[in-house]
């Protein structure tokens, strides 16, 4: 678990860094590790790292392209890093991170790179040349993306409490959100308990340009069945499919540069500090 948070003013103004980093202060229990804040005209990003692959401070957030143009804040683990990366060899790696292997991804296949991960995430990517930010959360919404939007101001974070640490936005309940809280003790995305403050839909992408932002899907839970996939036609094809999938699943979220003990009488497997 990493924290990530950022703030995007109108064109022409400058982004205040002091309040990107009294949001990662904030979720200072996201990640322990380490703590890294940029900022350049407009933007500031702000990044909380729990660290599990590539330890060395060289892959710490935010993370800067190798030519300079994309900068990156990421909360999550992309489970096949590796082969995607082995699909980009022209790019000059430095870092062993999964965070690396998004930027170099970004850059060869733009927005479209999404589909070629397989793990849990929150981004979001700063084009300092085009001026432009794009925002992604993963399929099924595991990572968490926050932000609120008024005519001044763009912020984004990993928690409701890390926004309203900013001031930015008014304290003010989502009376029409508290039933569905009182109920599931949550808020379906969009919305939030916080009036003005809105969640990111899984398997969405979203674009901020010119202080424009508009979200978009790029994966959906139904999708047509494609001519390649196996046919289920009995019991025992359904728990053999089954089984392979899930060894699978387990093998790639095992995937650590931090030592990994099991402790049996709770059937845990247990990140050690990697300090």
């Amino acid at each position: 678990m990493c924290g990530i948070a950022g703030l995007i003013t109108r064109p022409g103004t400058t982004a205040d860094p002091g309040q990107v980093r009294r949001m990662t202060g904030r979720m200072s229990h996201r990640g322990p590790d380490a703590e890294g804040i940029w900022a350049e005209n407009n933007a500031a990003f702000g990044h909380r790292r729990l660290s599990i692959i590539d330890l060395n401070e060289g892959a710490n957030q935010p993370l800067i392209s190798h030519a300079g143009r994309y900068v990156i804040v990421f909360n999550g683990e992309i489970y096949n890093y590796r082969a995607v990366r082995a699909q980009l060899p022209n790019y000059p790696f430095t870092t062993q991170s999964d965070t690396e292997v998004i930027v170099a991804a970004y850059e060869q296949w733009g927005i479209d790179c999404l589909h070629r991960f397989n793990g849990m995430f929150a981004l979001a990517l700063w084009d300092r040349q085009t001026q432009e930010l794009i925002v992604a959360r993963d399929r099924l919404g595991k990572k968490p993306f926050y932000y609120y939007h008024d005519q001044h101001v763009f912020v984004f974070a990993s928690e409701v409490r890390a926004l309203l640490q900013t001031g930015l936005m008014p304290r003010q309940l989502n009376r029409a959100a508290l039933p569905e809280y009182l109920m599931y003790q949550t808020v379906a995305a969009p919305y939030t308990l916080v009036e003005g403050i809105r969640q990111l839909p899984a398997g969405h992408y979203a674009h901020l340009s010119n202080h424009e932002w508009t979200e978009h899907p790029y994966w959906q839970l139904l999708l047509p069945r494609r001519a390649n996939d196996a046919l289920l036609t009995d019991k025992s094809s359904v728990l053999r499919q089954t089984g392979q999938l899930v060894r699978a699943a387990v093998a790639r979220r095992l995937v650590s540069d931090v030592v990994l003990s099991y402790d049996p009488r709770k059937s845990l497997v247990i990140f050690q500090d990697s300090t």
